[in-house]
């Protein structure tokens, strides 16, 4: 707000909350989020909503996909998109954003503390998990992603371990779909 302040702007508080929530209470993302819904709409209309940076909406769309169909043809397609996003200066930790260390002080991590702190997961994790109707399968996912979080940071080809883990979160979630519906054709 002092920054709006300080340039003259005036930014009506819903904006401000709409913003603050989107940016997970991040003020770099949020003045870059401020910034760019400024450029797209001021004077600011009421009921104005936050622009989105155009690589995360990328990332949505990327994991729509995933979760749409799971076989070799679309990890394909997957890793072009994520190697996308590489090639645009996202960071890979970025795109697979997951904060473990600041939530879990012990090495049990409670899936309950993911799944009710909303700043716990961020990025393509986050949105996967939001396809994910099962709290088991949610706290496979998360470990299997911290996992190859470590391996991301330890590596030195980002790409190998984004798609790895796409390739595992296929793999879980396919299994997860077929073994519910023999559920159900029983």
């Amino acid at each position: 707000m002092n920054v709006f302040r300080e340039e003259r702007i005036t930014l009506p508080a819903d904006l401000a909350k709409k913003i603050a929530h989107q940016s997970n209470r991040n003020l770099r993302r949020a003045l870059l989020m401020a910034e760019a819904t400024k450029v797209k709409q001021y004077p600011f209309p009421a009921g104005a909503t936050p622009v989105i940076a155009d690589w995360e909406q990328y990332l949505d769309t990327t994991a729509r996909m995933i979760a749409e169909r799971q076989d070799a043809p679309r990890l394909l397609e997957i890793r072009s998109r994520l190697y996308e996003l590489l090639s645009h200066c996202i960071p890979a930790t970025l795109i697979m954003n997951v904060r473990i260390a600041p939530l879990a002080p012990s090495p049990i991590i409670s899936v309950k503390m993911f799944l009710t702190n909303n700043l716990a997961l961020q990025g393509l994790v986050k949105k996967l998990l939001e396809n994910c109707p099962d709290n088991t399968l949610k706290a496979e996912i998360i470990s299997q992603a911290a996992i190859y979080e470590h391996r991301l940071q330890q590596g030195n080809k980002a790409i190998y371990h984004l798609e790895a883990f796409v390739a595992k979160f296929m793999s879980l979630y396919k299994r997860f779909i077929e073994e519910n519906t023999m559920d159900m054709d029983f």
